[in-house]
């Protein structure tokens, strides 16, 4: 190969040439399907864009697209038909009770009270605002271990689960410092037993 800006000498234009001679497109003598004759047709009709098959093309007009907004009701139709066990990614609701503790109403009600009654102010390093989250000073899951919680119904009826004065505001940093954040508070019990 020449280098940037050089040219092939006569010599090798000759040899490129014979070595394509004689080879075939891999598409040539096939016909065109009755679909992509109509994609390739429609895409002259585009705004003067011309479409190629696997590439995508832009509308500029966009009032051909206000015909194609979905009524409220049609998007409800579709949303539905694909909740629960309707939607292919469905596995027979296996949410685990944390999972669903965490994205009950109660649970957003919970952190929105706790950070209202600190007035969303970091209680260990008092910055205000920011990535906040709610802290349980009692860790959640020893409250559900506790009051031998094993459904979502006996959680949202335990009052020691949304007591706000067991919640403490904290920024993500002080809070994945925090004793019991996550799994750290099982394995320093687990560290001292050895």
């Amino acid at each position: 190969m020449p280098q940037k800006g050089q040219k092939h000498t006569e010599e090798t234009i000759k040899k490129l040439k014979e070595s394509h001679l004689g080879q075939i497109p891999w598409n040539k003598g096939i016909p065109r399907t009755d679909i992509e004759k109509k994609k390739m047709s429609d895409g002259h009709k585009r705004n003067g864009i011309k479409s190629t098959l696997g590439k995508h093309w832009k509308v500029k007009d966009t009032s051909r697209m206000k015909n194609r907004k979905y009524t409220e009701e049609d998007r409800r139709k579709r949303s539905e038909n694909s909740r629960g066990d309707k939607n292919p990614n469905w596995k027979g609701g296996i949410s685990s009770l944390n999972v669903q503790i965490r994205q009950s109403l109660k649970y957003r009600q919970w952190i929105s009270d706790v950070f209202t009654t600190q007035d969303f102010v970091c209680q260990d390093c008092g910055k205000r605002g920011g990535n906040l989250n709610a802290h349980h000073i009692k860790s959640f899951i020893d409250i559900i271990k506790d009051n031998e919680i094993t459904t979502l119904e006996q959680a949202l009826n335990c009052d020691e689960l949304w007591n706000i004065n067991n919640g403490k505001t904290l920024c993500k940093s002080c809070h994945i410092n925090s004793e019991n954040y996550g799994w750290k508070k099982y394995n320093l019990k687990y560290a001292r037993k050895k």
